[in-house]
């Protein structure tokens, strides 16, 4: 990858050839892996370098890939243009056991007008708006939602009971690009947490307590994150029903091994009645911007499609070092 120095430990890089590079590395991952699936896979990851989120594009996959073993290939327990289905993740990368959900919701609309994926055994998925975004350019609107290892405690609890779990939600918009809503249930990410550690920087009050159930701001001494209020609880517990217990996300059987679970809920608005939902989410963002709430858009500056990405970017120099290494060794294979 063509590139030079850009600030203290990054690096302007050509977005073609990292996206190239990405493809290489997830193909190499994932040997058996759609084409089509790992092209959006990359691309997802690429663009959540240009929204400036590095803990969720190049540096998840490497974390991503350090978790995998030899297991088998996604696989899908029907065929593919259904209305619902499951995909086993296991020794896949997350964020192209997601792509592959994506696509197949996308022809279960197309037939059905209504697909449910469910996903057991993932990994690291990424940021899910940029999942619910690609739905709803096809004028779908979608529901995705990720359950994950325990690391977030209850309302007025001290424990860790559930995950993160975000949701991410995404429907058309006319003349504007999808409106995306996506948010996690506790008041931080583990991400933002190992970014802070990393960096020595403290986190905010009130976010996370210790092993002894007290409030921390020490990264290194996080015990368990807290929710953002009853309501944030109660939609990470919902999100555990749907994308945990629901579609194997929480198993109960210690012999087997702990992932993430997700689902996916994708459906043509059309033939459930809203015949003007396009029109009717752009009637819904002006009214909420004129009421003076604040409307998600930071997902509105991305590209669509892979050839509209900016000419270069600015990379965490180690990220580009470690993908250069992944990509020529999958060349050179």
């Amino acid at each position: 990858m063509g590139e030079v120095l850009s600030g203290a430990g990054t690096m302007k890089v050509e977005a073609q050839e990292t996206l190239a590079a990405l493809r290489h590395a997830l193909q190499a991952a994932a040997p058996e892996g759609e084409r089509d699936d790992i092209a959006l896979a990359a691309f997802w990851l690429l663009q959540a370098e240009v929204l400036g989120l590095p803990e969720f594009g190049i540096r998840m996959l490497r974390r991503d890939l350090e978790r995998l073993t030899h297991g088998p290939d996604a696989s899908s327990t029907t065929d593919e243009a259904v209305t619902i289905s499951s995909i086993d993740a296991t020794g896949v990368p997350g964020v192209v056991a997601l792509a592959s959900a994506v696509h197949r919701a996308s022809r279960g609309v197309e037939a059905h007008g209504l697909a449910l994926i469910g996903i057991r055994g993932v990994g690291a998925l990424g940021i899910l708006g940029l999942a619910a975004r690609s739905l709803a350019a096809q004028g779908s609107v979608a529901l995705i939602a990720a359950q994950s290892p325990a690391s977030v405690a209850p309302w007025g609890a001290r424990t860790a009971a559930i995950g993160t779990n975000p949701l991410a939600v995404g429907a058309p918009r006319t003349d504007a690009p999808p409106l995306v809503v996506d948010y996690a249930t506790s008041a931080l990410t583990l991400a933002a947490v190992r970014e802070a550690r990393e960096s020595g920087r403290s986190l905010p009050d009130g976010t996370a307590v210790d092993a002894a159930g007290q409030i921390t701001t020490d990264p290194a001494s996080v015990a368990a994150l807290l929710p953002t209020g009853l309501v944030g609880s109660l939609t990470g517990l919902v999100i555990e029903l749907l994308a945990g217990v629901a579609v194997g996300g929480r198993v109960t059987d210690s012999e087997t091994p702990t992932g993430r679970g997700a689902v996916i809920i994708a459906f043509d608005p059309a033939r459930a009645g809203g015949t003007d939902a396009a029109a009717a989410a752009s009637a819904l963002d002006r009214d909420w911007r004129a009421a003076g709430g604040h409307l998600p858009a930071r997902f509105d500056v991305l590209a669509t499609d892979p050839a509209q990405l900016p000419a270069s970017m600015d990379v965490d120099d180690d990220s580009v070092h470690w993908l250069r290494s992944r990509a020529e060794g999958h060349r050179g294979a």
